[in-house]
């Protein structure tokens, strides 16, 4: 469970396989080619992107290129678009941060309109597997707190992207299990460039790329990054402002034909202090917050070729998470010249975390093509290595309780190590012309539980014809809960892996030259969902939404399940150079039981969502982005009104968890391009406006502790305040490319 405000606070704040083909001659590659800037979407033959000129030196993952056309099936997975760097650059509403992106595609979420998460098919932000050209990252957002994979923003810098994927089914057993989705980034490559690099400003802060051939056709790849609103204001609305670095680097030589060798490095530091004003009538919690945060991964890549035939990829990597935090109630306030000051009467510490956790991981992969389908096998092992020291000794008065003390005191120390291991195999080819089918298993043991589970894989596309095919997926994957919560209380230990079973089946309905559209249909359901033993109603990934309200760590226990089924829609197509569309539409339901057994609606239900991007080209080198956002309202849990005003304090009506729904969302960006050619380069400019109809999206309710009966902050005689979603914002950015 998570901590206390500062969670809430920041959430609020920030709150694969590549595509692939029966080859007549075959190559295994780590990744897709960059796709270059003026390439067309999608292919005239195959509505794929086109493929790229091979390179000389092979490299491994599980990829199979075309080297000659072929009239077979590509892939053996569901068709998912790739996003090239370009396309994400130039998205209106998204600060150019791909996580943003992908909000827009089908089947997916998102928490807020200030937060990066992604929840795929009525999945947690936790249950999503970021890799890196081929190597897994545990963390790649900034202030990505405990039991989350998303954040305020990327660590990485898009126009350090060449391309990227996200896979809601099944994916390739190579890659560890996770319960919601895989999302596959291919860093930029240079081509036949000798260097390029840019250098931008926004609101997402100052940033540089620099990438150099180097020789032995090898390349250097530097990317850094560095938020400046903390330059121009010291609070952007949450009583403090966000500071974040980050850095990329990789590094790629080929000491032979038949070698190549890759170090990749990401690396991020944030913080933020939040010192609300305790005289304040409309501040939602008299807390201060200090945070500061750090993670860095590395890994050595060694792919070895065998024979044009047999290929190995080892990849060694390490990554370390560290966070501390620190939390003060803010008891009174004192009054100057018969006058309130935001300056509190004393300090009550509540909360102190101070956690670092390590993961060392190896992973072996052999591929091989044997008759005309491509086979893997392989092992993984690694060590968990957490180090936390949390003291919550008074505990907290908790939202969920109308007990008027404090409850749920804890204090922890653990520091051990445990391991983690992995075996996987997996065929992947053709049954003739029509037909193409993936088989795979990956099992996993969890050292620290004492688990081990098994994963198996399933998937087949079927042509009906050149401009139609069939597929279907099953896959069952498992994912421990997030470790905190496994190390809070002594009996947490016992909970087991979370398992989703999911059943999948599309249509690509048509693909052409100026196009394609697909339609999905999807059936996901939960097992051993971790669940609230003290309150029935609860469950560890639908917890009520507190919005910055204290919470605390819970005991836990493996007793909830969930189900989420949908139908999706995604339309791409493109006109010349002039015009691209990017439609999604979801119609879906997302439900959850807790250890009351009565079904309700998770925190991200969305019967309804619609998402357009559209880009325009007109002369002068000018470029219309928009972006449509139109879906179902947000849902709540309502306050106990009754309780709340005799204690002075919000207490949730746990008979309505996510009973009420707020009204429709509606947001529609716009920015417009404009690229001037300068010596040496080019300079780009973006202006335009965020949630330019400037509607009014309910984001949920806060509790105003300190407004007194009768103030103007009183609505209807309840001091409950109407939280909204980012309101018209102004987007200003440059970037110099050379």
């Amino acid at each position: 469970m998570k901590w206390a405000i500062v969670f809430g606070t920041l959430l609020f704040l920030g709150s694969a396989l590549s595509n692939r083909a029966l080859p007549q001659q075959m190559l295994v590659t780590n990744a897709l080619p960059s796709i270059p800037a003026d390439a067309p979407p999608v292919s005239a033959e195959s509505g794929e992107p086109a493929p790229s000129p091979t390179p000389k030196i092979p490299s491994v993952s599980t990829t199979v290129r075309v080297d000659a056309e072929d009239s077979s099936l590509p892939t053996a997975l569901a068709p998912v678009p790739l996003i090239s760097r370009d396309q994400i650059l130039s998205s209106a509403g998204t600060y150019a941060d791909f996580s943003r992106y992908l909000q827009v595609l089908p089947g997916v979420v998102w928490s807020s309109d200030l937060s990066n998460d992604i929840l795929v098919r009525g999945g947690h932000p936790l249950e999503n597997l970021f890799v890196i050209d081929g190597v897994e990252f545990p963390a790649i957002n900034h202030f990505s707190l405990s039991g989350t994979s998303g954040g305020f923003t990327s660590m990485i810098d898009s126009t350090a992207i060449g391309n990227m994927d996200l896979r809601s089914g099944a994916y390739d057993v190579t890659h560890s299990s996770r319960l919601s989705s895989l999302i596959d980034i291919r860093t930029r490559q240079l081509g036949e460039a000798r260097r390029a690099g840019n250098i931008s400003v926004g609101i997402a802060g100052l940033g540089g790329l620099y990438q150099q051939a180097l020789p032995g056709k090898g390349s250097l790849l530097l990317s850094a990054h560095r938020s400046i609103l903390n330059l121009v204001t010291n609070d952007i609305g949450i009583n403090g402002v966000p500071i974040y670095s980050n850095g990329l680097a990789r590094l790629e030589v080929n000491p032979s034909t038949r070698d190549n060798l890759t170090l990749l490095s990401l690396s991020g530091a944030d913080s933020i202090t939040m010192t609300p004003c305790p005289s304040d009538q409309a501040v939602t919690s008299i807390d201060q917050t200090q945070y500061a945060g750090w993670r860095t991964s590395g890994a050595l890549t060694w792919r070895h070729a065998w024979s044009p035939h047999v290929v190995a990829n080892l990849i060694a990597s390490y990554s370390v998470t560290r966070q501390q935090i620190a939390q003060q109630q803010q008891v009174g306030f004192e009054i100057v010249n018969g006058r309130n000051t935001c300056q509190p009467a004393s300090l009550l510490p509540v909360y102190t975390e101070d956690s670092r956790n390590g993961l060392p991981l190896v992973n072996y992969a052999v591929h091989a093509d044997f008759r005309g389908w491509l086979l893997t096998a392989g092992a993984s092992a690694g060590l968990a290595m957490p180090n936390v020291d949390v003291a919550q000794p008074t505990g907290e008065l908790s939202p969920f309780s109308a007990i008027p003390n404090r409850s749920d005191a804890v204090t922890f120390r653990r520091k051990f190590s445990t391991g983690q291991s992995a075996v996987f195999a997996q065929a992947d080819g053709g049954m003739g012309a029509r037909l193409r089918f993936m088989a795979g298993l990956r099992a996993e043991t969890f050292a620290v539980t004492g688990d081990y589970t098994l994963d198996p894989r399933l998937s087949a596309v079927f042509r009906l014809n050149r401009k139609q095919t069939l597929n279907g997926s099953w896959n069952l994957s498992h994912q421990l809960p997030p470790m905190m919560d496994l190390l809070s209380y002594p009996g947490n230990r016992s909970l087991s892996p979370i398992q989703a079973n999911q059943l999948a089946f599309g249509l690509r309905v048509w693909q052409a030259g100026w196009g394609a559209l697909d339609l999905q249909a999807y059936s996901k359901r939960y097992r051993r969902e971790p669940v609230s033993t003290e309150y029935p109603q609860l469950m560890l990934f639908n917890m009520v939404d507190t919005l910055g309200q204290a919470f605390v760590w819970l005991p836990l226990t493996s007793a909830g399940n969930a189900r989420s089924r949908g139908l999706e829609l995604l339309l791409r197509a493109h006109w010349q150079d002039r015009a691209e569309l990017l439609v999604s539409a979801t119609r879906s339901q997302s439900t959850y039981a807790a250890l009351d057994d009565i079904r309700r609606p998770g925190n991200y239900d969305v019967p309804v969502q619609f998402n357009s991007l559209i880009n325009l080209r007109f002369p002068f080198g000018i470029k219309l982005d928009s972006r449509e956002s139109l879906s179902s309202g947000r849902v709540y849990t309502p306050f106990d009104d009754a309780e709340s005003m005799q204690q002075s304090r919000g207490i949730y009506d746990l008979a309505r968890i996510n009973a009420l729904r707020g009204p429709l969302y509606n947001r529609l960006d716009v920015e417009l391009e404009r690229r001037f050619r300068v010596s040496g380069g080019a300079i780009e400019i973006h202006v335009g406006a965020e949630n330019v109809l400037n509607r009014g999206n309910l984001l949920g309710y806060v509790w105003l502790d300190n407004c007194p009966q009768g103030a103007a902050c009183n609505v209807n005689g309840v001091p409950v305040e109407k939280v909204d979603q980012i309101g018209r914002y102004p987007v200003l950015s440059a970037r110099y490319q050379f």
